[in-house]
């Protein structure tokens, strides 16, 4: 049995009951949240204080949605079903969650913010990848988007929480993830007729915490650590998918470089050399200094893909610290090209991360010494 297997069981929705990006449902769907974006944005403005098709924060790796319509998207949000932007993406908004453009300085363009980002790997001491009864850990926020349809349209609706999720992965491929949900919202107005109309069910989400055996978790791309630190050769293993599968093409050369550097041990010629790939990749933009969820700023990196089919124009986002290189928050931002609207409908904040001693322990080692543990 597989993670995605496993995890699934722990999910708040089956993954059998979620629909493809392109069905009827699923556009129904984007249309709703699209439709009333900006009564959404109001509502969730005044609450207390984002994962792929399937729930990617129900999973080792995560991965963001390369549609909306794809229904029970991840990110990490305080309160906010769907929000949406001016034109052009990333505005300020001032006390509001959308992720602004810093403004700080911005690398000049593409290839400088790459090579930024590569030195700033080679200079961080190298750390030993997790050893036997360690394990990599990572606490991080998320929106998460879940889709109930309770057998009619009329009692069909959406709910986002605030979700909480962390994971240890050890050398064994054994772990833990603990995940919490809060903050239930329902994004519409007929999202909330939906919801009385099926009976006001309880929207609570009991929290999960599951352990998994030697070989039962793991966390990105196999044998990441075997892969070369030379950018030729990994560009030749990408592209042809050799190190994950996928389909070909840019978007997905995109979409793994994240996957290779979130929730991962990396070492530093590693990371580095994967700057320089994406350096590589067509199609790549540089939206520079951006500051995510948490009011951090990072080096904010995007692709944008169109998709006719679903009337969408999908703009993926990875920001990362211009200082130590990791990435720090990711986003899917989405425009529906019939009416021009802009909404940002998922996004992740990485909170911590590192190696520690136990799958209680929350503390990353430090300078050789034992990390802290809690219960």
């Amino acid at each position: 049995m597989n993670i995605e297997d496993l995890i699934a069981e722990a999910n708040p929705v089956p993954l059998a009951s979620v629909t493809d990006g392109d069905s009827p449902r699923a556009q129904q769907t984007l249309a709703r949240v699209l439709e009333n974006g900006e009564a959404a944005a109001h509502h969730g403005a005044h609450q207390s204080a984002a994962r792929g098709g399937r729930p990617s924060r129900s999973r080792a790796k995560r991965r963001l949605p390369q549609v909306v319509a794809v229904l029970t998207v991840s990110g990490a949000a305080a309160g906010l079903v769907i929000t949406l932007l001016a034109p052009g993406g990333h505005e300020s908004r001032k006390n509001g969650p959308v992720a602004r453009a810093s403004t700080g300085a911005r690398p000049g363009t593409l290839a400088a913010a790459l090579d930024s980002l590569s030195l700033a790997a080679h200079r961080q001491p190298a750390e030993p990848a997790p050893g036997p009864g360690q394990f990599e850990y990572t606490d991080s926020l998320a929106l998460n988007w879940i889709d109930t349809y309770n057998n009619t349209p009329a009692t069909s609706y959406n709910v986002s929480y605030t979700e909480r999720r962390q994971i240890w992965i050890g050398l064994n491929g054994a772990g833990r993830i603990a995940e919490t949900y809060s903050n239930p919202q329902l994004g519409t107005a007929k999202d909330r007729a939906g919801w009385i109309a099926a009976g006001r069910p309880n929207l609570a989400v009991a929290p999960t915490d599951s352990r998994f055996g030697p070989g039962q978790l793991s966390n990105g791309p196999p044998n990441l650590n075997r892969l070369p630190d030379d950018p030729a050769k990994l560009a030749a293993l990408l592209t042809a998918r050799q190190i994950e599968g996928g389909p070909k093409g840019p978007a997905e050369d995109f979409v793994q470089i994240g996957d290779l550097l979130r929730e991962t041990y990396v070492r530093p010629s590693l990371r580095a050399a994967i700057f320089t790939v994406a350096k590589r990749i067509p199609g790549v933009r540089l939206l520079g200094a951006v500051t995510d969820q948490a009011g951090r700023s990072g080096i904010g990196l995007a692709y944008v893909s169109a998709h006719p089919g679903l009337h969408q124009i999908v703009k993926s986002v990875l920001v990362f610290d211009p200082k130590t290189s990791k990435m720090i928050a990711e986003e899917t931002i989405v425009t529906d090209t019939r009416t021009g609207k802009t909404a940002l409908v998922a996004w992740t904040d990485y909170l911590k991360s590192g190696v520690v001693n136990s799958d209680t322990s929350t503390v990353p080692v430090s300078g050789g010494g034992p990390a802290q543990s809690t219960s």
